[in-house]
């Protein structure tokens, strides 16, 4: 039997569990896969049960017209195909030909938003620079991203110009550019799982003071990568989707979220999504720190070098015996790129990992490191042909300093691996919070 007060609410704010109202919101697209909307929605605002609903493109209309939803966030390919259907529109929505929010009013008729142009206005002012009056590059600027991304340059007073594969300013016409000060990636260029990748170097700009790349996974694209080895400053895309979700929140229940709220909840999704990269001497307790990390976490862990005798056939030390250690590193390398492009595992990295620079950024993309340093008298050599060929000082004397370089924690060993652990958990969710 249906309760009086359910009998008298929207079907898409009813769900019959007593007379509680819980409205329905949810993402609509094609093929959504993973999205981290869920648990963004479930960080900002304490929403559970965001629902994902693909549909063909023959299905939108009816979907729209149903009454059993309150709120949607729309992705592409359907950011266009919704808006002959919608009601009204937002003047974002209107100006940019798109709506990437929809809100059942209480008469029924949709009104669509775009807050996508707040998401990407909110990470180009988190970079805090003066950009009035320059020159910004926008990657992909003619896309349904890039021209959000062109309008809200423009709009910050900026001169925004479209760069593609083809049209009137190409990758081949950039040295024309050189005195940009911004560059914009509005392309899926070095998104998981093509990366690291990116659209194009930036031998061509050298005078750009920031690079903002719309892409947040992985956490650092390849564009971002060489701008941060050029020392330029970065922004990565998920405080753009933390924004937008932010705005689309307004639009379904009025509440406001301060950007100290959305700061927080971005640093608290990037550390969830990111990986915990282990590296340190051999003998270190890389893999039995990172199992009690992995188990405190509720994460996958992987061994890189149990993978990779899974996939030699033979254990490290055998295969380096025998085929020397220079093939040994390229195998260790191929599999790092395969592995360190995942998200929200624990890594347990091989003693050796930091003696090839490109293992660097494979880890860094999508890592954060942590270095775990044991007294050297403690490490023994037994079972690791290169400790026993070179000893375990002049390793030290060698990748130490690389160790330090590379990691974005050092922590220090205690009396067991949990304890270890403990402290390395405590050590990254403190560093997170400061980012």
């Amino acid at each position: 039997m249906t309760c009086a007060k359910a009998s008298n609410t929207s079907a898409a704010t009813r769900r019959c569990c007593g007379c509680e109202d819980t409205p329905r919101y949810g993402l609509l697209g094609r093929t959504l896969g993973h999205t981290y909307s869920p648990r963004i929605y479930e960080l900002l605002a304490g929403i559970t049960g965001y629902e994902r609903f693909e549909r063909e493109p023959g299905e939108v209309e009816q979907f729209l017209r149903e009454d059993t939803w309150q709120g949607l966030n729309v992705t592409i390919p359907y950011k266009r195909t919704v808006m002959p259907y919608l009601d009204e529109l937002s003047e974002s929505a209107r100006r940019l030909g798109n709506a990437n929010t929809i809100v059942r009013l209480s008469d029924g008729r949709l009104r669509g938003d775009n807050t996508d142009y707040f998401g990407f206005k909110t990470l180009v002012q988190s970079l805090r620079l003066e950009l009035v009056g320059k020159r910004a590059l926008v990657f992909g600027g003619h896309g349904g991203a890039g021209t959000t991304c062109m309008a809200v340059l423009a709009d910050l007073g900026m001169e925004p110009i479209a760069v593609g594969r083809t049209g009137e300013v190409t990758y081949e016409d950039l040295p024309r550019f050189a005195d940009a000060a911004l560059a914009v990636n509005a392309t899926p260029a070095g998104m998981y799982p093509s990366c690291p990748g990116a659209p194009c170097t930036l031998d061509a700009l050298p005078h750009l003071e920031a690079v903002v790349d719309i892409v947040y996974n992985p956490a650092r694209t390849g564009l971002m990568l060489e701008a941060e080895h050029r020392g330029i400053p970065v922004a990565g895309g998920l405080l753009m989707l933390v924004a937008q979700a932010a705005g689309s929140l307004h639009d379904f229940t009025g509440e406001d979220y301060s950007a100290e709220r959305i700061a927080a909840v971005t640093n608290e999704l990037g550390y969830e999504m990111q990986n915990i990269a282990l590296i340190g001497m051999p003998g270190a307790g890389k893999t039995r720190v990172g199992q009690r990390i992995a188990q405190r976490l509720g994460r996958e862990h992987i061994d890189l070098d149990w993978a990779l005798e899974e996939r030699l056939g033979c254990s490290c030390s055998t295969f380096i015996t025998e085929r020397g250690e220079a093939a040994f590193r390229r195998e260790e390398t191929a599999l790092l790129g395969e592995v360190a492009k995942r998200g929200g595992i624990v890594l347990s990295c091989g003693g050796g990992v930091v003696t090839r620079a490109e293992n660097y950024p494979l880890l860094h993309q999508n890592s954060r490191i942590v270095m775990l340093d044991r007294p050297l008298g403690e490490l023994s050599s037994k079972g690791r042909p290169v400790s026993q060929r070179d000893g375990v000082q002049k390793l030290a004397e060698e990748r130490m300093p690389r160790y330090r370089s590379w990691a974005d924690v050092v922590v220090t060993s205690r009396e067991s691996a949990d304890a270890t652990a403990r402290a390395a958990i405590a050590q990254l969710v403190r560093e997170s919070q400061q980012v």
